[in-house]
């Protein structure tokens, strides 16, 4: 049986949910004792852990038939040249997000001319979406990972916890965070003493420790194939508030959060002041909804991911033989 490569040639210290899900996929796949690398340039992160560091090769030789070459969807630069190479190995594509992939060209022809086998997805949204778009079968799904033991509730404080990467202030956009924040206050001047905590660049633990000590997650997903920050704070114990960027809609109820359309703010705003009331006044709704926000997230448990992960690569890695 060949290897696994995964292509992670982004900048070193670059984390987002599909960089983390990638080293996340890798680790699984290495501790189920398959054989695998990840191709980063630059060396291991500073945010990397040390079973996940040695996953990390600086470049790869000795390609064979065999082996599986994953790349992302972003094809530009260096993975445009690699993906239109004549390549020893598999290819396959993990799309985690469709609407990148889709602006590099990826019609059913050019898959094919490429030599990519298979397409894969972090969820049903994201499959349907590529193969409706693209015309392709071959799509299978490799969902990403929630870890419960490290994103876990801990005492709460009464404070949002939002990342708004997506939503910043653009060109005649206001800073969707910064607005929702003020009309907060201007329409329930009683919770202007809550606070607010940005997240932007923070590590995975620095990350589940801040949704682990915060009552409400302010969701602000925006293009998503899934949405893993609302996943992550469902599992943290948060009661979690805002958009599920499309994707979401795979796991996103109205028993498991409050979620709008990105077009109602003041809905947004509304919900807001309704969790931050049902915290103070202990509302017997939120405990129910901290629930099944928390069985939502379990099925992205590790366990449950590696199970999947087993038997997708399993099938790559045989297919042609």
């Amino acid at each position: 049986m060949g290897r696994i490569i995964f292509l992670n040639c982004f900048p070193r210290d670059c984390i987002t949910g599909g960089v983390k899900t990638t080293y996340r996929h890798a680790l699984l796949l290495r501790r189920a004792g398959f054989e695998v690398q990840v191709m980063q340039p630059d060396g291991p992160p500073s945010w990397l852990d040390r079973e996940m560091a040695a996953l990390i090769c600086s470049d790869v030789t000795n390609l064979t038939a065999n082996d599986l070459i994953v790349f992302p969807e972003t094809l530009n630069g260096w993975y445009s040249k690699m993906i239109r190479a004549p390549l020893q190995g598999k290819k396959v594509i993990f799309c985690q997000n469709p609407y990148y992939f889709f602006t590099y060209g990826p019609s059913k022809q050019n898959l094919k001319e490429w030599g990519v086998q298979y397409i894969l997805s972090p969820g049903a949204y994201c499959t349907r979406m590529i193969q409706s778009v693209l015309g392709v079968d071959n799509v299978l799904i490799t969902p990403p990972v929630v870890d419960g033991t490290l994103f876990t509730p801990q005492p709460k404080s009464l404070q949002i916890v939002v990342s708004y990467r997506k939503w910043v202030g653009q060109e005649n956009v206001v800073d969707y965070a910064g607005l929702m924040r003020e009309m907060l206050h201007l329409k329930y001047p009683q919770f202007t003493h809550i606070s607010w905590i940005a997240l932007q660049n923070n590590s995975e633990a620095e990350t589940a420790d801040i949704m682990g000590r915060s009552a409400i997650v302010l969701s602000l997903g925006r293009l998503e194939s899934l949405g893993i920050t609302a996943l992550e704070a469902m599992a943290a114990g948060c009661c979690v508030v805002g958009y599920h960027g499309g994707g979401g809609i795979d796991y996103a109820t109205a028993q498991n959060g409050f979620w709008h359309s990105p077009e109602d703010v003041e809905g947004v705003v509304d919900s807001l002041a309704r969790a931050i009331t049902g915290f103070s006044s202990g509302d017997p709704l939120l405990p129910k909804m901290l629930e099944a926000g928390h069985r939502a997230a379990q099925a992205y448990a590790p366990e449950r991911v590696s199970a999947t992960l087993k038997q997708v690569y399993s099938q790559l890695l045989n297919a042609g033989e």
